[in-house]
Parts: C-alpha cells; sequence; structure tokens
C-alpha cells in the first residue's frame, strides 16, 4: 500500500489523478519543477562560492610568499641569481657571501655605507636618468677624436697609475650621495685633474664644480641625471667655477648663485670620443684622467677589492625606461692582475666603497670602452697651443683657397683652349662641308653640259 507521500509524488508527475482535474495536476507539476530548479540554482551559486573564495585565497597566500617584504631584504639563491625583488637590500649579508663565493677570487664583495638601507627599488626608480646620445658624429653632437701618430704610435707601459705620476692632482673621492649624479661629479673631476696635470704649478689645487652643473645646467636634470657625453657642451660654453664658489650639495641642492668672478671659470677647449685601448692609455699617459661610461651590475654595488668581473650569476640593473642603469666614472690607469687586463676608475660612492673609492675593473666588462669622452683643458699652454693651431688652420685654409683659385685658373685656361679647338674644328669642318656641297654641284653641272652637247652632236647626225 502507498503512503500519502508517495501517492502525492505520482499525483504530481501525472501517474495517478483520481477525481483531478488534470490541468491543475499539470500547472502543480510545473511549479514543483521550477521550486526545483531553483534549489538546484541556489546549491550552484553555493558552490561557485566556495570555489571563488578558495581560489581567492590560494592567489593572496601566493602573492604574500612572492612578494612579501622580508624584513632581511633576502634574495633569490642566497644572492647567487640577483634581486628577487625591489625591496630586497642592497648590503643583504646573503647576497654579498654569495658574490664573493661566484667572485671565485677575482674580487671580494662587502656591505658598505653608501647603500645603507637602500633597496633595488632605489636603485630602479633613482638612479635611471643619465643617458648617452649615441649621437656620435652628427651635427651638434660629440664627434670622434682626430687621430694622430703621437696617440696611435709609441709604446705604453703595461701598468699605470695617475694618482702616482701626478700625486698633486689627486682630489678627495666624492660621496655624491642621495643624487644621481656621477655624470656633473666624472666630468668636472676629469677637467680638474686634466688642468693640473697640463700645469701642476698654476692649477696644482684646483677642484671644478660639479654642483654647478647640477644647479645651472639647463639641459641636464640635477639629482635626477643628465648627458654623459653632453654635459660637456655646457662646460665648454660656460666653463665651471671652482667648488669653493658652489660646493657640492647634492639632494641638499643650491642655487645657481656665487659671488666668485667669472674669471675664476675654467673652460675645456674642446670635447671628443674616444676609441681603442692603445689610444686611451695614450691619451691617459699623456693629458690625465677621462671619462667612462658603464653599465651597473647587481655585484658591482658590493665590490669591495680586487679585479671586478660580472660573475656568471651578476645581473645588469634596469632603471624605470626598461633600460640598463648607466653611471659615469673617472678612467686613471690601467695594469694587469694574474692575467687580468684592468681599467683603474674612480667613482663617486665615497670612501667606504670599493678600494677607499676606486676600483679595478677588467677590460672588455662594463665600461663603454668605445664611448670614453675626452676634454682639453683650457690652460695658458694649451691656449697658446691652441691659438697657434687655430693660426696654422688659417695659413693652411688661406693656402688652399690659393691653390683652388689657381687650380680653378688652370681648368678654365684647359676649357677654354678646348672651347678655342672645337670651335676651330668646327669652322674647318663647316668649310670642308661646303666645298664638298660646291664639287657635287659643281659636278652636276658639268654632266648637264656635257649631256646637252651630246644631244645637240646627235640632232646634227640625224638631219
Amino acid at each position: 500500500m502507498a503512503t500519502e507521500d508517495q501517492g502525492r509524488k505520482r499525483r504530481i508527475a501525472g501517474v495517478s489523478a483520481p477525481n483531478g482535474d488534470s490541468n491543475k495536476v499539470k500547472a502543480a507539476a510545473e511549479a514543483a519543477a521550477r521550486r526545483g530548479n531553483k534549489g538546484n540554482m541556489k546549491k550552484k551559486m553555493q558552490y561557485f562560492a566556495i570555489v571563488g573564495t578558495a581560489v581567492v585565497c590560494l592567489l593572496g597566500v601566493i602573492f604574500a610568499v612572492v612578494w612579501a617584504p622580508s624584513d632581511k631584504g633576502k634574495r633569490r639563491g642566497g644572492g647567487s641569481s640577483g634581486p628577487s625583488k625591489l625591496d630586497g637590500l642592497v648590503n643583504d649579508a646573503s647576497f654579498v657571501r654569495g658574490v664573493t663565493r661566484n667572485a671565485d677570487g677575482n674580487f671580494t664583495a662587502a656591505t658598505n655605507p653608501f647603500f645603507d638601507k637602500w633597496t633595488y627599488g632605489d636603485i630602479k626608480w633613482g638612479m635611471s636618468g643619465q643617458s648617452l646620445s649615441e649621437m656620435v658624429g652628427m651635427a651638434g653632437a660629440a664627434q670622434y677624436c682626430e687621430k694622430d701618430d703621437d696617440t696611435e704610435g709609441g709604446v705604453v707601459p703595461p701598468k699605470f697609475d695617475a694618482r702616482t705620476a701626478w700625486p698633486d692632482c689627486v682630489s678627495p673621492v666624492t660621496d655624491s650621495g642621495n643624487c644621481t649624479a656621477s655624470y656633473a661629479i666624472a666630468a668636472a673631476d676629469s677637467l680638474s685633474h686634466r688642468f693640473c696635470v697640463a700645469d701642476t704649478e698654476a692649477y696644482g689645487n684646483v677642484k671644478l664644480s660639479s654642483q654647478q652643473i647640477l644647479s645651472c645646467d639647463k639641459k641636464s636634470q640635477g639629482c635626477v641625471g643628465g648627458g654623459i657625453d653632453f654635459v660637456w657642451s655646457y662646460i665648454q660654453r660656460r666653463g665651471l667655477y671652482p667648488d669653493k664658489c658652489l660646493p657640492y650639495a647634492g639632494q641638499k641642492g643650491a642655487t645657481c648663485k656665487t659671488d666668485c668672478k667669472e674669471s675664476d671659470k675654467r673652460k675645456s677647449l674642446g670635447h671628443c670620443v674616444l676609441q681603442g685601448t692603445k689610444s686611451i692609455k695614450r691619451e691617459i699617459l699623456n693629458n690625465g684622467a677621462l671619462v667612462a661610461p658603464m653599465v651597473l651590475n647587481d655585484d658591482f654595488l658590493v665590490y669591495s677589492g680586487g679585479v671586478y668581473t660580472p660573475t656568471d650569476q651578476a645581473q645588469m640593473m634596469y632603471g624605470a625606461t626598461g633600460k640598463g642603469v648607466l653611471h659615469a666614472v673617472k678612467v686613471l690607469g690601467w695594469g694587469k692582475s694574474e692575467g687580468t687586463a684592468y681599467w683603474l676608475i674612480e667613482n663617486s660612492w665615497g670612501t667606504g666603497w670599493g678600494e677607499e673609492g676606486y676600483a679595478r675593473v677588467a677590460m672588455g666588462s662594463v665600461l663603454r670602452e668605445g664611448y670614453i669622452m675626452v676634454a682639453q683643458a683650457a690652460s695658458e699652454e694649451n691656449l697658446a697651443l691652441d691659438q697657434t693651431k687655430k693660426e696654422q688652420e688659417a695659413a693652411r685654409m688661406v693656402e688652399v683657397k690659393k691653390e683652388r683659385a689657381e687650380r680653378d685658373a688652370r681648368i678654365a685656361e684647359r676649357q677654354a683652349q678646348r672651347d678655342e679647338e672645337m670651335r676651330a674644328a668646327r669652322e674647318a669642318s663647316d668649310e670642308e662641308d661646303f666645298d664638298k656641297e660646291f664639287d657635287d654641284d659643281l659636278d652636276i653641272d658639268l654632266d648637264a653640259a656635257d649631256d646637252g652637247v651630246d644631244g645637240a652632236a646627235k640632232n646634227d647626225e640625224e638631219m
């Protein structure tokens, strides 16, 4: 015997509907179906809500693991493969140990006061404003240095250190602080050194103001950065005051104002881009320090001594624009250590970094050796030489103009002679043509006369 509930279900399903109207049964069945569908939809929505919540929670866990700030600024792989996140500390102890291990005895790494509390985000966003125009040789841009026998010829020593060659020209290493100023510091310090080398007695104590570039050069961006090559146009055009007139202030800033006289300025007579290892060495040997752009790798930031060669795990530092971060240094010499040739450079990260502010960098590694900036100091001797050179150039131009005028006169004379010969040839040709036409006409007339005589004779015979 079926229960009451079973009977109800059968009636709804249309199996049995005793004493009931079929339309009512059908309506009841549709209502039940709708209630069932609503129940199923509600269950589905609850299921999706649970699944969605689980997915969101899982993504949150992953995000926290990957991107959550580290209280120790740890880096992926204990310092073996570069920064894993922008909040990682440059001076992270595990990374420093990893760099020394990966350097394989070429150089050592250490934490340093310059990058105290710096993160890789500070490098990316704060040091990416320096650039190279990459327009060498074009109008308005730096030109390649002229080559001469003095630059190309002769033997250079296997080792050279400008600090020992010109001890009176050594100036304190600058600490740029929280300011992207290496483009200005390297340029001002390099020109200072070249003034001293040109005349140590007259310019032995000169140190030119890099702050003037930061505060006064409108084509640069101060502590945000500037053009490593374009800055020389400002120096050549305006000159630089001594550092005492506008002392370095860095991020603190300084107004473009001084009580010093315009005559206190020192200028560059010119600048150019030098290429070639031997040419670079010869230029330093003869005239002093140069400026080299370089790309920054993460392991260079913690360099403390030895010959820096990027490790296999080194990662280039990229700036906010996605390009490699550029830095400028002063090149003072060269040498070789355990078979590795290197450049001796002066940095602007204070004496707590590297070898008391200096570094030995392997040749062919991170310096842009095809883009070395050379400036000619406007010393008294160089000014005299430049004046002599200008006079010689002016005399040469006069001689060139004279030779050109004589050449043009010879060309004009030869052209006139050719024109005369051609005119005579044409006249001769015209006379020949006239004679030929006259002879032809004469032949025709004679032939006609002969024909006339012969015809008259023939007529006489017939008569």
